[in-house]
């Protein structure tokens, strides 16, 4: 016996082609926030390291993690595309206001 979903359909292979655009984003916006955590912690870590071979405690700490939380901005800002969509839309907008053309 073969279990069915738990919504009792059997999925189709439109479920599954409207899905995998959706994994790919979860999956790329998630690897962004890891990037950026990742940033955060090598910057804290690089300036909590000098810190401690310096004596300027917390100051290279607190550079550290401001530059990272920079970085790791600047590189979502770069990975997100332009306006949140992914192409270009055809036609005119729904709430019929008047936009400037895609670049």
């Amino acid at each position: 016996m073969v279990p069915s979903p738990s919504s009792g359909r059997a999925p189709t292979s439109k479920d599954s082609s409207t899905r995998a655009p959706l994994r790919r984003d979860f999956g790329r916006y998630a690897g962004l926030g890891f990037q950026f955590v990742a940033a955060l912690a090598v910057f804290g870590l690089a300036g909590w390291w000098l810190d401690q071979r310096l004596g300027l405690e917390p100051w290279l700490l607190v550079l550290g993690i401001f530059l990272g939380g920079a970085l790791g901005f600047y590189s979502l800002l770069r990975a997100i595309p332009a306006g949140g969509s992914r192409s270009p839309r055809s036609g005119p907008p729904e709430d019929g206001a008047r936009r400037p053309p895609p670049r």
